[in-house]
């Protein structure tokens, strides 16, 4: 299961509630071992911190700095007084040719090949993002509530909760991600397809989903005119932050 893959994902968005829309978009993204990057290092058509055609930068996760596998298991140890040996996956969309917009990013903490912490990192288009750190049980592996901590629409309520649910199939992993309230229904996921990380698939990817991450911006704010044209409310958001974290 927690190989190294390429992903072809698919995110759609689904809102129910106080009126209806629906979008969705293909996008490309990266499931790998943020520690054990030789795999990647020895490919032609993406590099870890290096501009390439697909690149993921290490210091825009995290803590946005210094190596980003020892600051989350330094947080895992300050937070849940855990010391055990993990291997960390990280679900993210790389840059293409250098940009790259991304929602949210998932990293799966394992001990002997069973996750034992989940970390959703959202992101809004203010450039400020929220860790949200899980740990998980047997009991809530693929169902988990959370909740909401960061603005990232101005068509949804701060007083709301996030209901998860990340369950990986033979040759694949679907994510839900609902946003709910008396008053709002925002049912939100992705469907990925694991593919194998080659440079044949890569080359055939960057074809395939030409500019896929210029266009997940446009969509972005093309779906927030269609929203206010159905005379959504607008929340006004308050307050500039950089970078926060919860844990539960």
């Amino acid at each position: 299961m927690l190989n190294n893959y390429l992903c072809d994902s698919e995110v759609f968005h689904i809102r129910k509630l106080p009126f209806k829309n629906y979008f969705n978009y293909k996008i490309c993204s990266i499931f790998f071992d943020i520690k054990k990057t030789k795999e990647i290092d020895d490919l032609k058509f993406i590099s870890i911190n290096k501009f390439n055609i697909f690149s993921i930068n290490f210091n825009d996760y995290g803590n946005l700095k210094g190596n980003l596998y020892s600051f989350i298991i330094n947080t895992l140890k300050k937070k849940y007084n855990t010391n055990r040996k993990y291997s960390i996956h990280l679900l993210t969309s790389p840059k293409f040719f250098g940009y790259i917009f991304n929602p949210i990013s998932i990293y799966f903490v394992s001990h002997k090949k069973k996750i034992k912490y989940i970390i959703y990192e959202v992101r809004n288009t203010h450039h400020e993002k929220h860790m949200y750190f899980k740990k998980l049980s047997s009991k809530n592996i693929n169902n988990h509530r959370l909740d909401k901590k960061l603005y990232v629409s101005p068509f949804l309520k701060m007083d709301l909760k996030y209901f998860f649910s990340v369950i990986f199939k033979k040759k694949g992993l679907k994510v839900m991600i609902n946003a709910l309230s008396k008053k709002e229904k925002l049912y939100t996921g992705m469907n990925i397809k694991f593919i194998q990380l080659n440079d044949k698939n890569l080359f055939f990817m960057a074809i395939k989903r030409l500019f896929y991450a210029q266009k997940v911006m446009i969509m972005i704010h093309f779906q927030a005119i269609k929203i206010l044209i159905k005379r959504s409310k607008f929340n006004y958001k308050n307050k500039r932050i950089k970078n926060n974290f919860s844990f539960s």
